[in-house]
């Protein structure tokens, strides 16, 4: 599902909203690769939609050091957390995104 006003105003209150824009340019590298990771992966032809890069993004989230970190040090424990960070991701590099 795409990043809603609620996840947006959650996330900007704990501070991920900062924390995805002072790493923007890796959001975005990342963002990019999920989606061509979803491109070849897909079949053939198939309209790759916010949702299934978004998607993709959950087990990298899940495991990625600096997210990991910081949802540590702020006791982020909800997994809704790694949903709604990435549907951010996706919403802020979605038209920049090949």
């Amino acid at each position: 599902m795409a990043l809603t006003l609620e996840s947006e105003q959650r996330l900007t209150e704990v501070g991920l909203v900062a924390f995805y824009e002072n790493k923007k340019d890796a959001w975005l590298a990342s963002a990019q690769e999920m989606k061509n990771f979803c491109t070849n992966n897909f079949p053939v032809g198939a309209q790759i939609r916010r949702d299934d890069v978004a998607k993709a993004f959950h087990p990298v989230l899940e495991v990625h050091e600096d997210f990991r970190v910081f949802r540590e040090t702020e006791k982020l424990r909800g997994k809704f957390w790694i949903k709604d960070f990435a549907d951010l991701i996706i919403d802020r590099t979605w038209d920049q995104l090949t």
